[in-house]
């Protein structure tokens, strides 16, 4: 018996991640970086289950193919709580717990610099999301409607802005931020928002709403070409409670920074990009036919399938591409159980696996 993707939830417990946050300069300095020659390993964000405090940040060595006990635990002495998002910026690591309503300030090894409680004037949790860098900065989005910037060098929180009900992911390009919007409305059919939110990140003010379509959730990205790259997860096409007509499917959808353009490309759940290429999984839960994985070119708009297996996962929660060798990665995080990583080369022949943590959501990469 063939099994199944778990549907998607606007629930934080097993949620992937957006695609990738790329190490940039910020606190170390404004020259650039010399171009990387070895990827290094790579950072686990292990969520956990929700409220057991068993969420971790694990480390895969690419040398050796081990992967590490928690590393905030063993830094910290306890556990991290929950672990929604890590950027990797200059020298640190940015942790972003959205139960545990935190952003914390991490040593590459783990060790705990700086930890900020995040709270509304009302003493509320804001309940901060995901987290994107540059300009020196670290910007989160929080379930309180807002983006906030956090400055490396004086480990602050210098400016907040509304951006709309329920922001998410979001991505850097051109001076701006742009964050998804989903409207979560609690339903069964997640988000009705369909904007991306656009912020001056010097000012801190927001510019302008962009409409796209239904659901702008967790996987958003500046690829290589300079452009934004936003998913949005639909209504989920096929349920027999929504009429045919109406389906909105999950789509990737590409922005202008300058001009603020949208333009739909193809069907999409999770993404990862490599300069003029885009990894892909996609699969519609009430559409199982709809199971694929495969590459989009940017370029010419041409899609080639890869021959991974991607009905022999039970819950796929992301998909990554190594920056140098283009080697694929994909978290399948079972209800309940130990979540495993798979490894491809680029053209999607299977290498190697590796266990991880409680609902493992992503990796970041580290390059040298």
């Amino acid at each position: 018996m063939k099994k199944i993707w778990l549907k998607l939830t606007t629930l934080c417990i097993c949620l992937p991640l957006a695609v990738g946050l790329a190490s940039c300069e910020g606190e170390d300095g404004p020259d650039p970086e010399p171009q990387p020659t070895a990827t290094t390993g790579a950072y686990i964000i292990n969520t956990g289950n929700w409220g057991a405090n068993d969420g971790s940040l694990q480390w895969y060595d690419f040398t050796t193919g081990e992967v590490s006990s928690d590393l905030y635990a063993a830094q910290n002495g306890q556990g991290i709580g929950d672990l929604q998002d890590l950027c990797v910026y200059g020298s640190k690591l940015y942790a972003i717990s959205a139960t545990s309503s935190k952003v914390e300030i991490l040593e590459r090894s783990g060790k705990l610099v700086k930890s900020l409680p995040m709270t509304t004037d009302a003493g509320q949790p804001m309940e901060p999301r995901y987290a994107t860098a540059g300009e020196g900065c670290v910007f989160f989005t929080a379930y309180d409607g807002t983006v906030s910037r956090l400055d490396t060098l004086t480990q602050e929180i210098t400016g907040t802005v509304e951006v709309g009900n329920y922001p998410e992911a979001l991505a850097y390009a051109n001076g701006k931020l742009f964050v998804n919007i989903s409207g979560l409305s609690g339903d069964e059919f997640g988000g009705n928002g369909n904007l991306v939110a656009v912020v001056d990140a010097k000012t801190m003010t927001k510019l302008r709403d962009i409409t796209v379509l239904q659901n702008p959730y967790i996987q958003s990205l500046t690829g290589a070409d300079g452009y934004v790259y936003v998913v949005s997860n639909g209504n989920y096409a096929g349920s027999e409670y929504i009429p045919e007509d109406q389906w909105v499917y999950q789509t990737l959808q590409r922005i202008d920074p300058s001009t603020y353009e949208v333009e739909e490309l193809c069907h999409a759940s999770y993404i990862a990009n490599a300069g003029d290429k885009m990894y892909i999984l996609y699969s519609e839960y009430y559409l199982p036919e709809t199971r694929r994985c495969y590459v989009y070119d940017l370029v010419n708009g041409t899609e080639t399938d890869l021959p991974i297996a991607v009905d022999s996962f039970t819950s796929p929660g992301f998909i990554q591409v190594d920056p140098l060798s283009e080697d694929i990665y994909i978290g399948d995080s079972p209800y309940s159980a130990l979540s495993t990583v798979y490894v491809y080369d680029k053209d999607g022949q299977p290498k190697t696996s590796f266990e991880t943590g409680m609902y493992t959501t992503n990796i970041r990469f580290v390059t040298e």
